[in-house]
């Protein structure tokens, strides 16, 4: 059994072999192609795999913890070889969150070991293991991860939070972990802003300026310009609070009226297939403005990005910003219209 501390972090790509390209050319040596398959489990804590390797006779536990964010971050692990028949037992025995297959190709470049790899049903990524140990500290081991991201090209939207296992388990149960590249944007601008952004959006007096779609008495919808995916709005309460046990019943009737009008807006507009209503509560939940409680609802299609591409420049971004707040304006009013009849 070894224990580890590495620094981590992994991409989405298009061009594998434009990156292993690039890989050659900075010296890295290339060590083989191996197809491997992970078993996630079901744990408490952290995270834990059973890896297989194909034309390997042991197989491998992996227990680690890491956070969930979008660039280089440390990882511990705990890694033991178990035979086989041990292998098969424990797949009998715990119960599987998940299984992801992949074709990992790996390199090596200093105290970095990387992957390219093709995982079924999700891709292609880039994965950086950066060792630490006596000679490499986590602080420069991030800077070496950082370093050579820059090398490869790698932009920020590229990268990805999430383990495979989370992605494959949310794919099988339906809740697709929709690629949404062009938020980093919005993370960023949220936990950099000063004061609360969404205090800030409701009080400007700039609705059309700030995508305020539609106010009722104790809340208010604003379009999300970093969107999930196309009609994505969020719902707010006028009153700054984080958690829904500090609304009054007023708010909470009304919050809770608005979604469902913010619903039958949605589908007035774009008739989407399903919709995805949720609270994220703390920035360990995902929330991006933690202290001012907001209500996603995002439309779903069979398909999703084909409504909302990757969008390749900032004025079209712009635009298709600016038709999804017409489109959901002018269903808020006659949905309202129609109801003070």
């Amino acid at each position: 059994m070894k224990e580890e501390l590495n620094v981590e972090v992994k991409a989405k790509i298009a061009d594998p072999g434009e990156v292993k390209k690039k890989l050659l050319q900075l010296g890295a040596e290339e060590v083989g192609l191996f197809p491997q398959t992970d078993t996630y489990f079901l744990t408490g804590r952290g995270r834990l795999k059973l890896r297989e390797i194909e034309g390997l006779e042991e197989a491998e536990l992996i227990y680690y913890e890491r956070g969930d964010e979008a660039g280089p971050r440390p990882c511990r692990a705990v890694v033991m070889r178990i035979s086989r028949k041990a292998a098969e037992a424990l797949k009998k025995a715990l119960p599987t969150r998940s299984v992801v297959r992949k074709a990992r190709h790996i390199f090596r470049l200093g105290p970095t070991e990387i992957h390219v790899d093709e995982v079924v049903g999700l891709g292609f990524f880039l994965e950086l293991e950066v060792k630490t140990g006596p000679e490499v500290s986590p602080r420069d081991a991030l800077k070496i991860a950082r370093d050579l991201l820059s090398k490869l090209g790698v932009r920020d939207e590229d990268l990805v939070p999430y383990s495979y296992g989370d992605m494959v388990a949310r794919e099988a149960v339906g809740v697709r972990v929709l690629w949404a590249p062009w938020r980093m944007a919005y993370i960023t601008r949220a936990r950099e802003a000063r004061g609360c952004l969404l205090c800030r959006l409701h009080e400007e007096g700039k609705d059309e300026e700030n995508k305020i779609i539609y106010r009722s008495r104790t809340c208010f919808v604003v379009l999300n310009i970093y969107p999930y995916n196309t009609g994505h709005v969020m719902v707010a309460p006028y009153r700054h609070v984080a958690y829904p046990t500090e609304l009054t019943d007023e708010e909470m009737m009304d919050l809770w009226r608005t979604v469902n009008l913010a619903i039958r807006a949605i589908e007035l507009a774009y008739g989407p297939h399903g919709f995805n209503i949720g609270i994220n509560l703390g920035r360990v939940a995902g929330a991006g403005v933690e202290d001012h409680l907001h209500v996603h609802v995002v439309p779903r299609w069979l398909g999703d990005t084909n409504f909302m591409p990757v969008l390749a420049s900032t004025k079209v971004i712009s635009q298709h910003i600016d038709e999804m707040y017409e489109a959901l304006r002018k269903a808020f009013s006659e949905l309202a219209a129609t109801s003070a009849k």
